[in-house]
């Protein structure tokens, strides 16, 4: 009989210890836990946080980063493939991180909103950081009145060499700066879609998992997106404004030598993050529910032989039984393909997300500002609704994880045949003695010679670059190599070039003003010129825009698809370090090597280089015809590889025993209804207390 009592004391004691489990802890920093904070403890506060987190980041990674790139190029000096390893930072640190950051944070008793809120701050710094090179370097100066004449053809009397003056090679020193706040960014980021998606996944009900996670990638999305428009706008300020007046060097934004402020995006952004990240630390490191929500669900991991001996449930809490986690992911064939997926996937998001803006602002001869608001205004819906179209359609279709390997399948042999939307270039403008020959335009070098008959007694060979275009609509690399000899003030308060021998030698049909220009204006001259880039005659902008639409819209349909069938392949107890082994391998092979990779085709299809004094500069001028192809070319080639890697996650999946469906009478009655959800193991236990449908019962 005492025993007895004994024994139902223990149980009701096992039950109260439990209730207590179930209220999960208390918001709050430290000691300062004030009551009415903990009507916050719920999953919706907890993807609201997160939503604003993943906005933060790909906001200033994806998108400050990547508007600023061409910007960042011109005024330090560098090339292509020098910014591509700056975009490369951000993953070289993910990859240093996800490891440690996933086992550590996904250990018993670790507080994953702890290493999530950290972690935003320290990607805080790093936009601070980010923005060092600007307050560290002198102001920006393509002339000033005092060295005006240097730029203009000198016929009598030999020209100074300003090599010291003018050429700032030193500048590009300022890359470790940029690293290094790349790199913090990274490192902020790490535990955000690792520590992140598990702790907003384990939170909710399983039906409703691929919602939340819907909405949370979508606004990762977004951020992006807000960055390419924020980023577009703060580039029409002038990159020293307000101390300097961009008119007084003759400059607006259509000038090919106008420099925006790129860092004011930094500044926001690095606030912001900082902000976020004092909430997040606020939340415990287990919802109230969330005991019960893990004990309803049903393991979909890949049946393999490390099932047999245990390997599969039993978890992991201690460093040595690192080796043996590896091994259980490392003998999932679905999980590896997936993972390899994701690595393609990830050579063409980086490599078009860090340069694409910089590939239609070449295409079509426009200012970066402008560029990137297009990318943005292309980025937010298509985006945006992809990651809500992909979530959607696995909590409609109740897809499990066979079917949402088959929708990826889908989706990715679809966004191949569209890749092919890279066949549409424009035509390079006129640039004399790059494209055209400086009295004949039929007339192609062979190689880029800018000294000609009209201006080799101006003794142009230490003049920067400070293009400008001709009444003849052909672009020159300076006002001397144009052959002009003075400077007229125009109306709104624009430069004109007068005298320019080498434009009146190459006439053509009348000039095509711009919006800002007048039909009569002075400056329409025969032999003037204009500090700005020529129109391009090319109306397939519209055309490439909805082709990318699509493109972009299928490839994020994808992402949640592909991230839910990561988290339904792997057991429970490894999600957490799968994902953060699955983004070491997606950056190592994809993101790292992809911005570095499009950067070096990029640098090749250059065809003139900065070069002042003996030393190399920022590329100038592009080939369009190759840098389509190229991307053409890249993008097919790793499209296929996706496809294939998908399907053959498909292939090689095998479903485990014990996560067969089990018939329901209301779906038999009714053929329209959605599949009947599985039935847990564990619902004995928690039908013992009072909860006949943990899942119904928790997604209210």
């Amino acid at each position: 009989m005492g025993v007895g009592m004994v024994g139902v004391s223990s149980s009701r004691a096992d039950l109260v210890l439990d209730d207590d489990d179930e209220d999960g802890g208390e918001c709050g920093w430290l000691c300062f836990r004030p009551e009415k904070l903990q009507q916050t403890r719920t999953a919706k506060w907890v993807l609201f946080w997160l939503c604003w987190a993943a906005a933060a980041q790909g906001m200033v990674v994806n998108g400050f980063v990547n508007v600023c790139i061409t910007t960042i190029e011109k005024r330090f000096d560098l090339r292509s493939t020098d910014t591509g390893l700056i975009a490369g930072a951000y993953d070289i640190a993910s990859v240093l991180c996800s490891i440690p950051v996933s086992y550590l944070g996904s250990r018993s008793g670790s507080s994953k909103p702890r290493w999530l809120g950290w972690g935003v701050f320290i990607m805080g710094l790093g936009s601070f950081v980010f923005t060092l090179p600007h307050f560290g370097s002198p102001a920006y100066s393509p002339g000033s009145s005092e060295t005006a004449s240097f730029f203009y053809c000198l016929r009598e009397g030999g020209r100074e060499s300003h090599c010291g003056v003018v050429v700032e090679n030193w500048l590009s020193s300022f890359r470790h700066i940029f690293v290094l706040g790349q790199f913090l960014h990274g490192v902020g980021a790490s535990p955000l879609y690792t520590l992140g998606i598990t702790y907003l996944d384990e939170s909710v009900p399983i039906k409703m998992s691929s919602l939340y996670l819907g909405i949370f990638c979508a606004m990762a999305v977004v951020g992006p997106a807000l960055g390419y428009v924020l980023g577009g706008q703060f580039l029409k300020i002038y990159i020293d404004a307000p101390g300097i007046d961009p008119a007084s060097f003759g400059l607006h934004v259509n000038s090919d030598l106008w420099l925006g402020g790129w860092w004011i995006g930094f500044l926001v952004s690095g606030t912001i993050s900082i902000l976020i990240s004092w909430p997040i630390m606020a939340f415990p490191s287990r919802l109230p529910g969330s005991k019960a929500i893990k004990a309803a669900r049903v393991s979909e991991a890949h049946r393999s032989r490390e099932a047999s001996v245990g390997v599969r449930s039993a978890g992991f809490g201690r460093l040595m039984d690192l080796p043996k986690a590896v091994r259980v992911l490392a003998v999932n064939p679905t999980f590896i393909m997936l993972s390899l997926a994701g690595a393609t996937e990830g050579i063409l998001m980086s490599g078009f997300a860090t340069f694409m803006a910089k590939f239609i602002e070449n295409q079509f001869s426009m200012p970066a500002s402008f560029a990137a608001l297009l990318v943005g205004f292309v980025v937010v819906p298509a985006g945006g609704g992809g990651t809500m179209i992909g979530g959607w359609l696995v909590k409609w279709l109740q897809l499990r994880c066979s079917g949402i390997l088959k929708t990826c399948i889908i989706f990715s042999f679809f966004c191949l045949l569209s890749c092919f939307t890279f066949v549409i270039s424009c035509p390079n403008i006129d640039f004399a003695g790059i494209n055209i020959g400086y009295s004949n335009t039929s007339v192609m070098p062979s190689s880029p010679n800018l000294t000609s008959r009209c201006n080799k007694d101006c003794g142009c060979q230490d003049v920067p670059y400070d293009p400008i275009c001709g009444t003849n609509n052909v672009m020159y690399f300076s006002p001397c190599h144009a052959g002009c000899s003075s400077m007229e003030e125009g109306q709104d308060g624009l430069k004109v070039f007068t005298g320019c021998v080498c434009v009146a030698a190459l006439a053509t049909p009348p000039f095509t003003p711009s919006s800002s220009q007048e039909v009569g204006d002075p400056r329409l001259a025969s032999d003037s010129a204009l500090r700005e880039k020529c129109p391009a005659a090319c109306s397939l902008m519209p055309i490439f825009l909805v082709i990318f639409f699509i493109v972009m819209m299928l490839t994020f349909i994808i992402s949640l698809p592909a991230l839910s069938g990561t988290l339904r392949c792997v057991p429970d107890t490894h999600r957490s370090f799968a994902l953060g082994l699955q983004w070491i391998v997606v950056r190592l092979l994809g993101t790292i090597p992809g911005p570095i990779l499009f950067g070096a085709l990029i640098d090749n299809t250059c065809t003139l280089w900065q070069s002042s004094c003996g030393k190399d500069g920022a590329c100038r001028t592009y080939d369009n015809l190759y840098m389509s192809r190229y991307m053409m070319g890249i993008s097919i080639i790793f499209k296929c590889l996706s496809t294939i890697l998908f399907f053959l996650a498909w292939w090689l999946y095998v479903a485990p025993e014990d996560s067969q469906e089990v018939a329901s009478p209301v779906a038999a009655d009714d053929p329209n209804a959605p599949p009947p959800l599985p039935v847990s193991k564990n619902s004995k236990d928690l039908s013992l207390r009072g909860i006949d449908n943990p899942a119904a019962e928790l997604s209210t």
